[in-house]
């Protein structure tokens, strides 16, 4: 599985408009083939910072996505940014459910 995490930090004048962007990503991304996931979230500590989350079951689908002409709204979301964002690619050999939570703590 392949990861993708995007940190934007949206400016708050851009705020409505970025996310309207982030809205017409979302739903055509998760019917991609490969696409096991793909959400936005909002940093906690940093309210203005925004982040995407993208779950591939192969690298090559990833890649079809990032050359996809979809892919030009993220491009343009990242132009949005206030800093330079951050973008981060993970390989997971190997996830665990509630079995491994149930492990380390017991089933008490």
């Amino acid at each position: 599985m392949h990861i993708v995490t995007l940190r934007i930090k949206v400016p708050r004048d851009q705020r409505k408009n970025f996310l309207d962007a982030a809205r017409l990503v979302v739903g055509p991304t998760q019917v991609q083939p490969g696409c096991i996931s793909c959400r936005f979230y909002q940093d906690l500590d940093d309210p203005d910072a925004v982040f995407q989350v993208e779950e591939w079951e192969t690298r090559k689908e990833l890649e079809n996505h990032i050359k996809s002409d979809q892919y030009r709204i993220v491009l343009s979301l990242m132009d949005m940014s206030e800093k330079p964002p951050e973008f981060k690619l993970s390989t997971i050999s190997k996830t665990e459910g509630m079995e491994a939570l149930e492990a380390v703590r017991g089933k008490d």
